[in-house]
Formats: C-alpha cells, sequence, structure tokens
C-alpha cells in the first residue's frame, strides 16, 4: 500500500511538471524547440525596432501620422482578417515605408493545431500581404507569441524565423500611458524589440488611443537617449555587417 501511495504521487509529481513545462514553452518568453527565434539581437549600437502587432485597425492611421511626423519607420505585424476590412491602410503601410509582417489570418492560438492549419494560418495572410502590393520581406509573429513543436517544425521547414520581442509594456490592456512609457524606458536595451498593439486580435474595436498617445512620448523619450529607429529586417541586418557579429538572442 505504501508502495503504491509513492507511485501515484510520483505519477502526479510527473504530470504537474510536464504541465508547468509545457506552460513555459508555449510561452514568448521560452526559447523555441527548432528553428530560430528572436527576441532582440546583442549589439552594443544604440538600435531597437518598433513593432505593432494586430492591424490594420480605425487607429492605424494615427500611428502612422506619427511614424511621419518623427520620420521613424517601423514593422507592423498584421492579421490577414484586418487587411481584408482595412485594405487601404495595408496599402498605406508600405507605402509610406514602413515593414509588414504576419501576424496570422485570425489570430486563433498555434499551439495545438494541427500543421495543416497553421500552414493555412500564415499562408494565406501572405498571400493577403502580397496582394495589398507590397514586396518586401514577409517575417512572421504567432499570436500571443505562443509557440509549440507544430508551428516551430512549419515555421523551420518553410526556412522562417520567428519574430518575437523583449519590451513588452501590455499596452493591449490600456494600463495607462505613464504606465506603457516608463515600462518601455525601463525595459529597452540596443538591439530590443518593442511589442506595441495598433488593433486587437481579439475585438477589432479594443480602445488603442493611450498607445497612440505615448508612441510620440516613446520616440522622444528614446531619441534623446540616442536611440535609433530601424525595421526589423534593418535589426536583423546588424547581425552580419558588424566585425564583431551580434547573436539573436534567445532571451
Amino acid at each position: 500500500m505504501k508502495r503504491r501511495s509513492i507511485w501515484i504521487c510520483l505519477t502526479l509529481a510527473l504530470i504537474a511538471s510536464s504541465y508547468i513545462l509545457l506552460l513555459w514553452l508555449k510561452s514568448h518568453r521560452s526559447p523555441q524547440l527548432l528553428g530560430r527565434c528572436i527576441h532582440r539581437i546583442d549589439t552594443l549600437e544604440k538600435v531597437v525596432a518598433l513593432t505593432f502587432d494586430d492591424g490594420p485597425s480605425f487607429y492605424t492611421e494615427e500611428i502612422l501620422d506619427i511614424l511621419r511626423l518623427h520620420k521613424v519607420q517601423a514593422t507592423f505585424f498584421l492579421l490577414g482578417q484586418n487587411i481584408e476590412q482595412f485594405p487601404v491602410l495595408a496599402q498605406q503601410i508600405y507605402k509610406e515605408g514602413h515593414e509588414m509582417g504576419n501576424h496570422s489570418y485570425s489570430h486563433q492560438s498555434l499551439i495545438f493545431k494541427s500543421c495543416a492549419f497553421i500552414r493555412e494560418e500564415i499562408e494565406k495572410t501572405d498571400q493577403l500581404i502580397k496582394e495589398s502590393g507590397y514586396q518586401g520581406i514577409i517575417h512572421f509573429r504567432a499570436p500571443y507569441g505562443r509557440k509549440l513543436l507544430g508551428l516551430a517544425w512549419v515555421l523551420y521547414k518553410s526556412k522562417r524565423s520567428h519574430i518575437l520581442f523583449d519590451v513588452i509594456p501590455d499596452d493591449w490592456a490600456c494600463p495607462g500611458v505613464a504606465t506603457i512609457v516608463n515600462r518601455i524606458l525601463a525595459q529597452t536595451k540596443p538591439g530590443s524589440i518593442i511589442l506595441f498593439h495598433d488593433g486587437n486580435g481579439d475585438n477589432v474595436a479594443q480602445d488603442r488611443s493611450q498607445t497612440v498617445q505615448a508612441l510620440s512620448l516613446i520616440i522622444k523619450e528614446l531619441k534623446t537617449a540616442g536611440y535609433q529607429f530601424v525595421t526589423i529586417s534593418e535589426l536583423l541586418d546588424k547581425i552580419s555587417l558588424q566585425s564583431s557579429p551580434p547573436k539573436a538572442s534567445y532571451t
């Protein structure tokens, strides 16, 4: 009876440990099990990439106005379903010199999904981006930054990196303009990828006015601190251009 109790406890402990490991591996903060997952690049050069998820949306035009005013280029990770809803805004993004990335079609979490489903989400959005007229490289970022073996395998087979982030202000939760600004300034370092949201994958009408208000303040503060703003492609180019090449960070 005692031996049976021990085995039951060990089994429960193994199940609990496996569940905790699974939760960690799927999160945006963990390494990816297969392929290349980039949260930032290691560099001493004061460069950062601004990225915007879940658009286009009702707020994208205001964000484009601010970026134009400050002469800053960014990378927009777009949802296919939102490109269909706001095709003119999608075209405006690349016409103003910004980079367009793929954030899936429907914003469904891509864990515990079949490889066929994942490929369809990615390929459908790639096609919509190309049909908008954009001809640049299309980087990919998973909804919620979540990844497990299925997504990792699909990206690996297509020789595609997974672009995530290391500066996370949680602007999607509307914590207040000052909080968004302070979180970004506290987390940013050379080679950072900053995560903003110009839309909401679960509710296209979500208020993004705090992100809009925080954006100008962030750009001004980081420029004063000596930072330059680049697109994701330009940031990744730094890896091969420097004499002592920095590495992509997996942390």
